[in-house]
């Protein structure tokens, strides 16, 4: 399992890097999409989508060992993280989504660019931070 955690860690951690990285520079050399920016984010999209379904799940798992340990069901930090990760993957992963079927699917397409802009700033982060975790829960596991 922690190679699987690795291997995971490590897409996310790339894919964050990136997308942010992508974000920034197409500024430079294609801002109006209209060219190989564009191009590259359709390149993009569908690895952005793996990355938040793997954020899911990663954040779905963590709420589910919460609750299954019992003990205090006070407010603490680990519930307030694992609540406010998982419902702000899982809405950011519809915005995700709708978006790309809106870019990819439809004809004429109906994406909103000011929603690309909130899924280019937080999905690198979202996959940053949960990247990093993993990689801790990893080396915890092999170490």
């Amino acid at each position: 399992m922690p190679v699987l955690k690795r291997a995971a860690a490590v897409y996310m951690l790339l894919l964050a890097v990136g997308v942010a990285g992508h974000f920034l520079a197409t500024q430079f050399y294609d801002p109006m999409l209209e060219g190989t920016g564009r191009d590259a984010w359709l390149i993009f999209d569908p690895l952005m989508v793996a990355g938040a379904v793997m954020a899911l799940v990663v954040a779905f798992d963590r709420k589910r060992r919460l609750d299954a340990g019992g003990g205090d069901r006070s407010l603490s930090r680990e519930y307030l993280e694992a609540n406010g990760t998982l419902y702000f993957t899982a809405a950011l992963f519809l915005a995700l989504l709708w978006n790309w079927f809106g870019t990819q699917f439809v004809e004429p397409s109906n994406d909103m660019g000011l929603v690309w802009i909130l899924i280019d700033i937080t999905l690198p982060l979202l996959l940053a931070a949960t990247g990093i975790r993993l990689l801790r829960e990893a080396s915890a596991q092999s170490g």
